[in-house]
């Protein structure tokens, strides 16, 4: 004979109930540790520079403030840009637009060097922009290849300085995967840092920029375009208003380029 149905009911809302609280459940690797295994990560790559090259597309008061520099471009080229991204390790790492199109003194640009940024044509004044470099070159420029301690130290001295807090921990979900939430949990308005737990990618940074919190989101690892080296999509989202305000594309990826000193 059958289980009465409400039993049946109590048993699935318990096994619903246990799937949700899976994640907390799970065990937590120490906050020192997740950080040693991103630097190992990013660390066997042996980047030393990084060039990518795709389109930046923008919206709300980003596109706004980038429409009179790209204006030559064409009317719907504040939405829409071909883009370069370069990357020097550690801490250097800039944002072009333009590129390709317009002379290289009249790209808008974004560079953040040893901490310092500079920049020209509204882009270095535009929070989401600011804040995707920042991101950027915190999760993918600070891991020094050939350090044997993964470079904890330097994450956790990058991660202290975009403000998340090392001693709080979680775990949570981004993107349908399962990661350790570096700062608080994943509602927290705070800023926090989100890494993968199996492939220990960096998914995810929330943080302060132009007096509201920036979320930059690193998608698509292990695409044709990127591979291990770059996402295949980076995006940028008003935190307060949940939208998307730019969004860089990767169409190619080159490792270990030339740089000019001119070019970051």
């Amino acid at each position: 004979m059958s289980r009465p149905l409400t039993t049946l009911l109590a048993a699935a809302a318990v096994a619903a109930a246990g799937l949700v609280a899976a994640p907390a459940l799970a065990y937590l690797l120490p906050t020192s540790s997740v950080l040693r295994h991103l630097g190992q990560k990013r660390a066997a790559l042996s980047l030393e520079t990084l060039e990518v090259l795709g389109t930046v597309q923008t919206e709300g008061a980003t596109a706004e403030r980038l429409a009179p520099s790209l204006a030559a471009i064409g009317p719907a080229a504040a939405r829409s840009a071909p883009a370069r991204f370069v990357m020097k390790v550690p801490g250097r790492c800039r944002l072009d637009l333009g590129v390709g199109i317009l002379p290289d003194a009249e790209q808008p640009s974004v560079s953040i060097r040893d901490g310092k940024l500079t920049g020209r044509g509204g882009l270095d004044a535009d929070p989401s922009a600011i804040a995707l470099v920042r991101a950027l070159c915190t999760v993918l420029g600070t891991a020094t290849p050939g350090d044997d301690s993964g470079n904890a130290g330097a994450f956790a001295s990058a991660l202290g300085r975009r403000g998340v807090a090392l001693a709080d921990e979680s775990l949570g979900r981004f993107d349908g995967r399962l990661a350790y939430v570096i700062g608080g949990r994943t509602h927290d308005a705070k800023p926090l840092l989100y890494v993968d737990k199996d492939s220990f990618q960096p998914l995810r940074l929330v943080a302060a920029e132009g007096g509201a919190m920036q979320d930059v989101r690193l998608l698509g690892w292990g695409s044709p375009t990127g591979g291990d080296w770059f996402p295949r999509a980076v995006e940028v989202m008003a935190v307060q208003s949940d939208q998307l305000r730019l969004r860089f594309t990767t169409e190619k990826t080159v490792a270990n380029p030339k740089l000019a000193d001119g070019q970051i």
